[in-house]
């Protein structure tokens, strides 16, 4: 057996040993995952349920109460209370107490009586700007519903502050187009699938950032890292056989990641695991090069910690792993393409969701590749200068 081979076994020995003794730490890498990834699954949603709504309703006709009666049957909407005055449903908007109020004009019936358009005014709590707009798309499928229900006229366009209703007809105009929208790779439209597949990226590069600065830097405290440098060993083979158990253990952490995802909430497995796994071994090896890279700068494991908390939220909030790219600035979109973690999320998604080509795939492997053996190489230069 080669020299270089049998050091490496034996470093290798060492470093599985010391970690055997440690099983709060193998513990905290299996269990707290785990948690995270099904709080993080059910938590990062961003439907809104059950809204609550208040309905003036100035002309308490049975026209208007028809119209009440649509939006109620809307699971979406929850109708806490009823008004007669606009400023007492403000009030209670003020006060916390309804998310959105509705005012129904008191020509509300007239106006519908003479086949013409009547306006009803839409006040929404915008203090959280993703819940008004989503409460605004939720009024606006209702008064689709109420519409086409009633008539099959399409509906018309929300307004700023007021909501149109048009009057209800026999039969449906001629001509009048219908869009049937097809949804594939998720047909029931469920938005956890987007959130785990890129949570359990984040949860395996983060961790293998986390364990690889606290192993390297254990050896600066203890002060055996001189005499690793001096053994013949050299420092390639110092450093894989330090990294090779936090590289499998990483592996675990993602497939148990993976099975928690399809058992807990269905994800599928559209492609080919095994390109799953290989860019899954090398996003490991990324975030252990990165937390190599931070134990050679740092003193303590406390410090060595800190730096990686300051160096992962960047990574994980430019990967596109819980927020779409295109919704980001610009220069934040081209930062994008120097992170790691975003070819990660990208081929954990093609794979799952869509089973993407594999032409498709590649360069994203490629790029991943190249960060993960960049980084790992000037960690272990670093390595070798501590």
């Amino acid at each position: 057996m080669p020299a270089a081979i049998r050091r490496y076994i034996a470093l290798t020995t060492k470093e599985v040993q010391q970690l055997r003794r440690n099983r709060v730490l193998l513990i905290q890498l299996m269990l707290p995952p785990t948690i995270v990834l099904i709080i993080f699954g059910f938590a990062l949603n961003p439907k809104v349920r059950d809204l609550r709504l208040g309905i003036v309703d100035e002309s308490l006709t049975t026209e208007s109460r028809g119209f009440v009666d649509s939006l109620t049957q809307n699971v979406d909407f929850e109708v806490v209370g009823q008004y007669r005055r606009a400023k007492d449903a403000e009030d209670a908007l003020r006060s916390l107490d309804l998310d959105a109020f509705i005012v129904i004009p008191a020509d509300f019936a007239r106006t519908l009586g003479r086949g013409q358009t009547a306006s009803v005014q839409v006040v929404v709590d915008a203090v959280d700007a993703n819940t008004a707009q989503i409460t605004q798309g939720y009024l606006g499928v209702a008064l689709e519903e109420y519409n086409l229900s009633g008539s099959g006229v399409p509906p018309e366009k929300l307004r700023a502050g007021s909501m149109l209703v048009r009057s209800a007809h026999p039969t449906p105009p001629p001509g009048v187009p219908q869009v049937r929208p097809a949804y594939i790779y998720n047909p029931g439209l469920v938005t956890t699938w987007y959130y785990v597949t890129g949570v359990m990226s984040i949860i395996m590069f983060i961790n293998a950032s986390l364990v690889a600065s606290a192993f390297a830097v254990k050896e600066k405290e203890t002060g055996t890292i001189e005499q690793l440098l001096m053994t013949p060993a050299q420092t390639g083979e110092m450093l894989l056989a330090k990294t090779s158990p936090v590289f499998v253990l990483m592996m675990v952490v993602l497939f148990a990641a993976l099975i928690v995802g399809m058992l807990v909430f269905g994800l599928p497995v559209r492609g080919a695991l095994w390109l799953f796994t290989v860019a899954g071994g090398f996003a490991a090896l990324a975030g252990i090069g990165i937390g190599v890279m931070v134990a050679t700068v740092s003193r303590s494991q406390q410090q060595a910690q800190l730096l990686t908390f300051f160096v992962n939220p960047p990574i994980t909030l430019l990967s596109g792993a819980t927020a779409p790219l295109d919704n980001m600035p610009e220069i934040f979109q081209k930062l994008s393409y120097i992170d790691p973690l975003r070819y990660m999320v990208t081929i954990v998604r093609g794979v799952t969701l869509k089973d993407s080509p594999w032409s498709a795939l590649w360069p994203n492997l490629l790029a991943l590749a190249i960060f993960s053996i960049v980084l790992f190489a000037i960690s272990a230069w670093r390595f070798r200068k501590v």
